[in-house]
């Protein structure tokens, strides 16, 4: 018997499967030339970047019924979301310690001290117990020496200013308080210097301002559609605002002598303008480097009053950044119970010079 002809692709279903692969390629241009220059794409850097696999689901199922010998495409286009968009990193072998390197565990974490109450401050000591850091870095922490967290560092070296914390197991210099503002509101990082061996160690405690006052914009367009191009300019000045604190931290940055550790809730996913600037002050990610999976450290509490058991993060905005002279072996995510933050915890190696 003939062989029986194959059905021919309907129009619709091929121009379908074209317009999701250029989005897909177009979100990936935007995202390798820095999301956050254009407001849109700004935008999609904080929405959970898997709901681009769900046109590629309905088009696998369309495609498997109407064009069977198509469907590689919709496939490719959610391996591609799942990996690059989502921002996959993939496991590496960890580096091994030359003669004379040493190893240095840190620790950084918004914790909203006091804003979940006592459970969540339990959470959060047994974590950073669990994990044993050499150096714990904490933001959203004003007042919580006063307490058990206060208790639980009582025989660990302790800096402290407003909301930042940096207590080390290892000698600490004196702080400093560095200037970060925007126009229209006073801003802070806090500096120091850990002693590592006989290498002393740059050490910054950063907390970058909040998208959230931008991202409410748009959630009034809801009301008023009319607010869109007032809810874009909100947006666009909240992005800038996160420009301008890292354009000053970059130039304290570019002044330092030695190794330099960079630490804390920036605010911004790893595609955008602000770790690029990190970047190319000469940092490197921790979690790049040595982490596997996504990372993620923030998301996880916005559903869970609505979603009983729901304890799944989406953005990665907390971020260790570090100098050539240090290297990630390993880097991962912590508790999703005691804050809105993960912590995030990297294993670093301080190369022999």
């Amino acid at each position: 018997m003939p062989d029986k002809p194959l059905r021919k692709t309907p129009a619709w279903l091929l121009c379908l499967i074209v317009a999701y692969g250029m989005i897909l390629v177009a979100l990936t241009i935007v995202n390798t030339l820095g999301a956050d220059r254009w407001w849109f794409g700004a935008l999609n850097l904080y929405l959970p970047q898997a709901v681009w696999a769900l046109p590629g689901m309905f088009l696998a199922v369309v495609t498997l019924a109407k064009a069977r010998r198509w469907i590689w495409a919709p496939l490719l286009g959610m391996v591609w979301v799942a990996g690059p968009l989502m921002g996959f990193c993939g496991s590496v072998p960890e580096a091994q310690e030359s003669p004379g390197s040493l190893p240095l565990r840190i620790m950084t974490w918004n914790v909203k001290y006091g804003t979940h109450g006592r459970l969540a401050t339990q959470a959060l000591l047994h974590d950073i117990n669990q994990n044993n850091p050499a150096v714990v870095l904490l933001q959203d922490a004003e007042g919580g020496l006063n307490g058990p967290l206060g208790e639980f560092f009582g025989t660990w070296n302790v800096r402290s200013n407003g909301q930042y914390i940096i207590a080390s197991r290892l000698p600490l210099g004196e702080l400093q308080v560095l200037k970060i503002a925007f126009p229209g509101e006073e801003h802070t990082c806090v500096r120091t210097r850990v002693q590592v061996g006989v290498t002393s160690v740059a050490l910054y405690n950063v907390h970058l301002e909040t998208p959230r006052w931008g991202l409410n914009a748009f959630r009034a367009t809801r009301r008023s559609p009319w607010y869109l191009p007032k809810a874009i300019q909100q947006f666009e000045n909240n992005v800038e605002a996160r420009l301008t604190q890292v354009g000053q931290l970059q130039d304290d940055i570019r002044q330092e002598q030695g190794p330099v550790i960079v630490a804390g809730d920036l605010n911004s996913p790893d595609a955008s303008q602000v770790c690029a600037a990190l970047r190319s002050a000469g940092l490197h990610d921790a979690f790049a480097e040595g982490g596997t999976g996504y990372g993620y450290t923030y998301g996880h509490f916005l559903l869970q009053h609505r979603v009983p058991g729901f304890n799944l993060s989406w953005m990665r905005i907390d971020h260790i950044m570090m100098s050539s002279q240090l290297q990630s072996r390993r880097c991962r995510t912590g508790t999703g119970e005691a804050s809105d933050h993960r912590p995030v915890v990297a294993d670093l190696i301080l190369r022999r010079r």
